[in-house]
């Protein structure tokens, strides 16, 4: 049951990371007003989420060494 809320949340924070992608891109096309330092700013938040994401596989991916099973 941990390991599927896990992998929820992942997908879940990796849609979140994707759309904010997305509203960005959409934001400077159609918006004169958002600012390129406001993209800059938008995407440097998702690069952060995707870095805080990857430091969490990489850390459940040790620990779970044992618990695999090779098919």
């Amino acid at each position: 049951m941990q390991t599927l809320l896990e992998e929820l949340n992942t997908s879940l924070i990796l849609t979140d990371m994707k759309s904010r992608i997305v509203q960005t891109m959409c934001n400077l096309i159609d918006d004169e007003v958002y600012t390129k330092s406001d993209a800059v700013y938008a995407l440097l938040e998702v690069v952060a989420l995707i870095e805080l994401e990857e430091k969490k596989v990489k850390s459940s991916d040790l620990t779970g060494i044992g618990e695999r099973q090779v098919y």
